[in-house]
């Protein structure tokens, strides 16, 4: 029994999408857009992570990376339904320091819960709780691979939760291959603070949502999988798989992943769901990035998740498909450019008939490895609990 259980006197709903690489509000740029997202999400805690980071006026995109987004896409975000973020992630510090500052500033006039990101690591990695009328939610998140230099937080300077990793003894940052067989595991002193605080939130909260931003899969660099179309790059690495593991024997009640961005399967463990990549739900990706463009990036799920009295009571999945094409005209060659195409670009709708299907199938067979059985019924799907728990409890 959970301990804090007494804190859940009849369901508490938690729905959870892909990430959110969002560039204007929406609400703006594509206004008839915003009544089909907004019915996409619904539940006591609504999450996703915040792909990029905020801009304020007068800010420019070549100061950073580019992946930057206006003070009022957090609006957006919140009119959507979304009330908790994580903002661990590659592009967190496109606009170094400034632009954590400005997203931690931003987030925290619109009383959005956050974590993954601070002003020192000890924020960063601190539990962010959410208050629901059928309990308290935490939130703790990381990042994994791809970060600039400078972007992981310290005692002194502003920055992201980094969960860092190490290959036979040398750092793995996504970024090139590396010799030999894969022998990836979190540095110590990164996985002991994230358990940590792991464990604070468990003694403090209904429900702990433990979110990764992860691109660290073997032993090859994250743009070789992708520009090569490598398997690898549609399952978690068994590290990643013992890493999460861990994470819900310290506390965690649900686990949640972007960073490929595609669907991965999704394990029960211990009773508690692990999502291993819900892939994208707004993806203002631009057209320059080829590499990761393939049409199964703008096809993804949103989970809804329910307890009762501490326990798992429903997992439910909902396919959705993103706009390949905006409005308007791309610019090609330009990787800081931001239009109307790129605002209206990849933006949520229900998948239904054979799309749905075909979406939901895949999502099946990716889960069968860990012994996890979905019943797909229509448009939607629901996990059969029992049967994936059996299954669990059979691997032990």
């Amino acid at each position: 029994m959970h301990p804090h259980s007494a804190l859940l006197p009849v369901l508490l709903t938690v729905t959870l999408t892909g990430q959110s690489m969002i560039r204007s509000d929406v609400r703006a740029t594509a206004p008839a857009a915003v009544p089909t997202i907004r019915s996409l999400l619904s539940g006591d805690a609504v999450f996703t992570n915040l792909e990029g980071t905020v801009a304020e006026p007068g800010q420019s995109v070549h100061q950073g990376r580019g992946f930057l987004a206006p003070p009022a896409a957090l609006d957006a975000l919140r009119a959507f339904g979304f009330n908790l973020l994580a903002l661990s992630d590659n592009h967190a510090f496109d606009l170094g320091v400034t632009g954590i500052q400005n997203t931690l500033r931003e987030a925290d006039r619109r009383h959005l819960a956050h974590a993954g990101s601070g002003e020192t690591l000890a924020a960063a990695a601190a539990p962010a709780y959410l208050v629901t009328p059928h309990g308290t939610v935490a939130l703790v998140a990381s990042a994994s691979g791809l970060l600039a230099p400078q972007a992981r937080a310290t005692a002194a300077r502003p920055g992201v939760d980094e969960l860092r990793v190490e290959d036979g003894g040398l750092p793995n940052e996504a970024t090139m291959d590396l010799p030999g067989a894969s022998a990836n595991a979190p540095y110590p002193a990164d996985a002991q603070r994230i358990l940590a605080s792991i464990r604070e939130a468990h003694r403090h909260a209904a429900v702990v949502i433990v979110y990764q931003h992860n691109h660290v899969f073997e032993n090859k660099a994250f743009s070789t999988l992708f520009s090569e179309g490598m398997p690898e790059r549609m399952a978690p690495a068994p590290w990643l798989q013992r890493w999460t593991h861990a994470e819900i024997d310290a506390g965690a009640d649900v686990i949640v992943m972007h960073g490929a961005p595609l669907l991965h399967g999704v394990q029960i463990y211990h009773g508690r769901p692990i999502f291993y990549d819900l892939g994208n739900f707004i993806y203002n990706v631009p057209p320059t990035l080829t590499y990761i463009d393939e049409p199964i990036n703008w096809e993804s799920i949103v989970a809804t998740v329910q307890f009762e009295g501490g326990r798992l009571r429903s997992v439910t999945l909902r396919p959705i498909v993103l706009n390949n094409i905006g409005d308007g005209q791309p610019d090609v060659h330009d990787p800081y450019a931001n239009n109307r195409f790129l605002d209206t670009r990849g933006l949520p709708a229900p998948a239904t008939g054979a799309k749905a299907g075909y979406i939901l199938e895949r999502v099946a067979r990716l889960s069968r490895p860990f012994g996890t059985v979905i019943d797909i019924e229509g448009d939607s799907a629901r996990i059969d609990l029992a049967a994936s728990e059996r299954a669990d409890r059979s691997t032990r």
